[in-house]
């Protein structure tokens, strides 16, 4: 073997051992991916974001994920609001979110990864249902979603990112966890499954009470090809669950007067594996019908790993 040979060898085994792995890209504006955090490691987030709605506002998010196990994560996050993108004039606290993320496995030759997802909004922002003011920012109101979301390999430099989620949300007059039962000495309790039999009325999955909820489709696209710089582009749309008449028909948000369809692209740079800046941008094509809903988002992110 000659010496040159075995320096072009050298330099390959490199790349294969420090490639960063931007197929694992971190969540993205509108889509969840198979990212994970490493088993022990902590993730640091923040993003920026101006909402174009019937005026202009501002919210920042800041957020903390553990690495349970490789194949386990957890997040939290907290929103911040602010009116006026640069000048504030009035600032409020939003919503908690706490997620989780569940590897499930490799498939298809190793092309197909599939997980699971779940994530609780817990209410701290004000009701959008009945205050204008932070509608489509905050929702003020319980939230659960879940559902698997993947990744496809399409080729070694090309990634398609998908998911289906269903929401469980809160409505008007509703108590979000009222519909469970759990004194295993009444009778009730296992009449109604604890609280899960669809059959029984003032159960959480009561017929009556699924007419808020709604189904969360996205679609994402990302490249290596251009590392440090990783492009993306996104499709997303939300689906009430119900055609008829619920009591948030009128709200101008998601899923509720609103059938939603969003388009984003944008932009990271990765300094190191573990840290990448981002910018983004995601719009409302069908904005002209769908007054007082999301027109236009700008988004600046930071994330990194410890």
């Amino acid at each position: 073997m000659t010496r040159r040979t075995v320096n072009i060898s050298a330099i390959v085994i490199a790349l294969m051992l420090f490639l960063p792995r931007w197929n694992d890209a971190r969540a993205l504006p509108l889509t969840e991916t198979i990212y994970m955090i490493p088993e022990y490691s902590v993730e640091i987030f923040f993003r920026d974001e101006i909402f174009q709605t019937d005026r202009y506002a501002r919210k920042d998010s800041a957020g903390l994920g553990f690495g349970v196990t490789d194949d386990f994560s957890l997040w939290m996050s907290i929103d911040y609001l602010s009116q006026g993108p640069f000048k504030v004039t009035r600032s409020e606290i939003g919503d908690l979110f706490f997620k989780g993320k569940f590897f499930i496995g490799d498939y298809a030759g190793n092309d197909v990864h599939l997980g699971f997802f779940i994530e609780l909004r817990f209410p701290l922002g004000k009701d959008a249902y009945g205050s204008t003011y932070w509608r489509n920012l905050a929702l003020g109101r319980y939230e659960l979603t879940f559902g698997p979301f993947a990744r496809f390999d399409i080729v070694d430099i090309l990634f398609l990112h998908c998911n289906l989620f269903y929401t469980f949300r809160e409505g008007r007059a509703e108590d979000f966890f009222g519909g469970f039962y759990f004194d295993i000495t009444e009778k009730e309790t296992w009449k109604k499954v604890f609280g899960l039999n669809p059959k029984e009325k003032d159960t959480f999955l009561g017929v009556n009470r699924l007419k808020n909820d709604y189904f969360t489709a996205a679609l994402a696209i990302n490249t290596g090809r251009l590392y440090p710089f990783v492009p993306y582009i996104e499709l997303r749309g939300a689906v009430r669950v119900s055609r008829a008449h619920i009591d948030t028909g009128g709200v101008p948000i998601e899923a509720a007067r609103y059938n939603s369809f969003l388009m984003s692209a944008g932009l990271r740079y990765f300094f190191r594996e573990a840290i990448y800046l981002g910018v983004y941008t995601v719009q409302n094509p069908i904005r002209a019908s769908q007054k007082g809903f999301i027109q236009a988002i700008y988004g600046l992110e930071l994330s990194f790993q410890l």
